[in-house]
């Protein structure tokens, strides 16, 4: 299997960055094929615009879809783009590394599925792109009642849904460590043991 993994993180020193090299080595121990997009030190520009492609014409209205087919009709992209996308096309799986920011994607992330998701690629009549696996692995602020794990799985369940069923993706269960700013060292290694057995359980069995 062939993985690409994202991480959307601006500390290397962050948990969540010891969960990505977590998923790296369990990932290259079975001796998958993967590439890597670490969003923050590629300094990936989030912002989805006309710079994205020479071919929208210069006059019209902007309209994002219309553009991104342009782009991959006349192979137009912006470098970026296109190196993201090729990365992408040559996987089997996409794994999302980041924190959960106002029950959302790091404006970075998100930047990254508006611009290299893109209409007639990722999405929408004709898309060229197969539909692939997806998983997420997420850090919280925390939870203090079942109501409030509840209330963020939903959250999740929802950025899965609204994205990647919506373009026919087969979504993994994600791994969300709740609170790690708050555990002990201890406690932050048997979260890294746990997410090791949760990429056995369900990208490698």
């Amino acid at each position: 299997m062939k993985v690409h993994l994202v991480v959307a993180h601006p500390e290397q020193g962050s948990f969540n960055f010891a969960l990505h090299k977590t998923a790296v080595e369990v990932l290259e121990k079975e001796n998958f094929k993967l590439t890597i997009s670490d969003l923050y030190k590629q300094n990936f520009n989030p912002v989805a615009g006309r710079n994205d492609t020479t071919h929208f014409p210069a006059h019209d209205l902007f309209q994002l879809a219309k553009a991104q087919r342009l782009a991959l009709l006349h192979n137009s992209f912006e470098k970026s783009i296109s190196q993201e996308q090729q990365k992408l096309a040559s996987s089997d799986l996409l794994i999302f590394q980041f924190p959960l920011w106002w029950w959302s994607f790091p404006s970075i992330l998100k930047g990254w599925i508006d611009r290299v998701l893109s209409s007639g690629f990722a999405y929408g009549k004709d898309a060229t792109l197969a539909p692939k696996k997806i998983m997420y692995s997420i850090t919280t602020g925390g939870a203090s009642s079942e109501e409030e794990l509840a209330y963020y799985q939903r959250k999740i369940d929802g950025l899965y849904q609204d994205i990647f069923g919506f373009i026919g993706w087969q979504i993994l269960p994600a791994f969300i460590a709740h609170g790690v700013q708050q555990k002990t060292d201890d406690e932050r290694q048997l979260l890294l043991q746990s997410y090791k057995a949760h990429l056995v359980k369900n990208v490698i069995a």
